[in-house]
């Protein structure tokens, strides 16, 4: 537990401080590099026997769909959809250039397009929150909000924790401890309003909706990524981060509380 808390405090202290005093390019090898490493991750969970050329093949397909928010603005036909559409046929184009053994051809493309849609089309909305006016501080609530779920859901877990939330995916996780999680994330959306510069645009129902939503998001994308490892056979997506384990171990949350919370911003006018 102190692993896991001293490697908290320290990544949390790194990230805000790039977020807020650094150049929107700063950000951006940030995400390129957690690219890298959960590209990396996925490939070692999904596939241990892939060669060198099928992770590179892998990563270049996940570079195609990270590159949308930058090229965007200068190339506007390239969008998340073509993007993605790119992604996959570099990933079948790997695939018919080393199609042996062909009888799990199709299940080796199959494992790399769904690594394909759960990194390559969630990291880009990562990035485009901090492309919103005072982006550095929304993405430090989005970032809050999740953290704060899983911060919140350990803590009611381990005090008030009885009945199981979905015990063949997560066997630890609770109903309370999902509950104490979803209230901890609003009263992060509360408090992001109340101190963060341009967060006094969010009224009550919109810290409600973005504490509520963004925590049952994460603890969705907590499950999804339960559900891969168990899948797959692992306890970790990796041992880069001491008592978190891997990059996707600690970020699974917020690659699906991002993408939630970008729309419901985009789609209420609010950035």
């Amino acid at each position: 537990m102190t692993a896991r808390l001293l490697s908290g405090v320290v990544m949390a202290g790194g990230i805000v401080a790039v977020l807020l005093y650094t150049p929107w390019w700063v950000m951006g090898l940030v995400v390129l590099a957690a690219l890298f490493v959960g590209a990396d991750e996925y490939m070692g969970m999904a596939r241990p026997d892939a060669t060198a050329c099928d992770k590179a093949v892998f990563l270049f397909a996940n570079l195609l769909v990270l590159a949308w928010p930058v090229a965007e603005p200068h190339f506007p036909v390239y969008q998340h959809g073509p993007a993605l559409m790119l992604g996959f046929v570099a990933l079948a184009i790997g695939r018919l250039a080393r199609p042996l053994p062909i009888e799990a051809a199709l299940s080796r493309l199959g494992a790399d397009a769904v690594g394909l849609l759960y990194i390559g089309v969630t990291f880009p909305y990562i990035f485009q929150l901090r492309n919103f006016e005072y982006g550095g501080w929304v993405l430090v609530m989005v970032m809050a909000i999740t953290f704060m779920s899983d911060t919140g859901g350990y803590f009611a877990g381990r005090f008030l924790g009885k009945h199981k939330l979905y015990p063949s995916v997560s066997p630890k996780k609770t109903i309370e401890g999902a509950i104490g999680g979803i209230a901890a994330a609003t009263a992060a959306a509360f408090a992001a309003r109340a101190l963060f510069p341009g967060h006094d645009r969010l009224d009550v129902l919109d810290c409600v909706v973005l504490g509520v939503g963004g925590a049952v998001f994460a603890i969705i994308g907590d499950l999804v990524e339960s559900l891969m490892k168990r899948a797959y056979g692992v306890k970790d997506s990796g041992s880069l981060i001491p008592g978190h384990g891997g990059a996707l171990d600690r970020i699974d949350g917020l690659l699906f509380a991002g993408p939630f919370c970008w729309f419901y911003l985009r789609a209420t006018g609010l950035w």
